[in-house]
């Protein structure tokens, strides 16, 4: 689950929302069983104006244009207002209720502003600046600042909303049998999850972020278990790739894991290949390395060389150099250093130092292959595959 963002403006921030009469007196909850204290006590929380205005007004006024902070404020204004931001997040969905849990993360962030690094107060710690090379330009560029829209973090009730999204039960039976232990037996596997049916009630975004709480200890104890049961959810019931490319990772590289989970390469390289498969390009060029190292399954040059490729035609710049470097070295395809110069070229391009490195390597080869006229007719191919044509 990759989030790009190809403008400079900040991203969009939708207003929370209200039924348009949640302000109304409702008398009907009156009974004869109200005691004369709460009927004051009612009378002193009401004011006499609010009483008297419309309540499509009063929404008008208090919550058309309100943030999440707005309503918290709001909520200590009368105790019938006490639950108006969990109101605000169920009645405006799976998309106000992820919002209003990132915000309480402390992980809303507008990118695109730009500051005096040495004024204290807009570099505080919640924000992130980047001093730049040339010291004629700003002495310093926001590149993402903090907006939890004017609530303080509360990783724990987060932690609550999250789960409430993630539209996942958990039953006590099922972690007790995935409990981590150092027998890699018993890692998670793509086919060895009990739930193989899509959930339209199942959250991916959701379930990632609680995956990557429990991971960590955001809001509640580091829980490995939890995190690789919310993952497997995420993939089984969501068909997220990103949660197999996480998976991998966790099993590959113990940092992923906060070295909580065990390396286990077989399941690593089970989760790389289920990802690869569903289109993650990073998953592709991790793949096509156990192939190419045999990690975790038998080595292969042509299974190596056919992922990279795939990886490559996506955009994978990596990807390319070890392309190129099969040609060069004559693994799973004839030796063509033409070939590789090719691709190399392609990586170095793409900001491959690697790219530029096999060029330096194969620099006579390279002299030929990349003249100007060959150059132009490289690019041309290169727009015609991009394209498909």
């Amino acid at each position: 689950m990759t989030n790009n963002l190809n403008e400079s403006s900040t991203p969009t921030m939708h207003t929370p929302c209200l039924p348009t009469l949640y302000f109304s007196e409702d008398d009907s909850t009156a009974t004869t069983t109200t005691t004369t204290s709460q009927q004051q006590r009612h009378q002193q929380e009401s004011s006499p104006s609010l009483q008297s205005l419309p309540p499509e007004l009063i929404h008008r006024c208090l919550a058309q244009y309100s943030d999440w902070g707005d309503l918290a404020k709001l909520a200590c204004v009368q105790s019938k207002w006490k639950n108006v931001v969990n109101d605000a997040a169920e009645f405006g969905g799976r998309e106000a209720m992820w919002e209003l849990s990132v915000c309480l993360l402390g992980e809303e962030r507008e990118s695109g502003v730009v500051v005096d690094a040495n004024d204290e107060e807009e570099s505080s710690d919640d924000v992130d600046v980047v001093t730049p090379d040339n010291d004629n330009t700003n002495t310093g560029v926001v590149v993402a600042k903090t907006n939890n829209r004017g609530l303080g973090k509360n990783e724990a009730l987060a932690i609550k909303y999250l789960t409430r999204l993630s539209g996942v039960q958990i039953e006590e039976a099922q972690l007790e049998s995935e409990i981590i232990s150092t027998d890699t037996e018993k890692s998670a596997l793509p086919s060895n999850w009990q739930f193989n049916k899509m959930n339209d009630n199942a959250n991916e975004a959701a379930l990632l972020k609680l995956a990557h709480c429990h991971l960590v200890g955001v809001g509640t104890a580091p829980n490995a278990t939890l995190a690789l049961h919310y993952l497997q959810a995420a993939y089984h019931l969501t068909k997220s790739v990103e949660s197999a490319h996480t998976l991998a990772l966790i099993y590959e590289y113990p940092q992923h894991s906060n070295n909580l989970i065990p390396i286990d390469v077989f399941a690593a390289f089970a989760w790389f290949k289920a990802a690869a498969e569903g289109g993650h390009v990073h998953s592709m060029s991790e793949l096509a390395l156990c192939y190419e190292l045999g990690c975790g399954t038998v080595q292969n040059d042509n299974e190596a060389l056919d992922w990279y490729t795939k990886a490559a035609n996506l955009g994978h710049g990596a990807s390319h150099y070890s392309v190129g470097e099969h040609y060069e070295e004559a693994r799973g395809v004839p030796h063509d250093e033409e070939e590789a110069c090719i691709w190399y070229h392609r990586a170095a391009v793409l900001g491959e130092e690697d790219g530029v490195s096999g060029l330096k390597r194969l620099r006579n080869v390279a002299r030929r292959v990349l003249s100007h006229d060959n150059l132009q007719e490289l690019a041309l191919e290169e727009e015609e595959r991009i394209l498909g044509v």
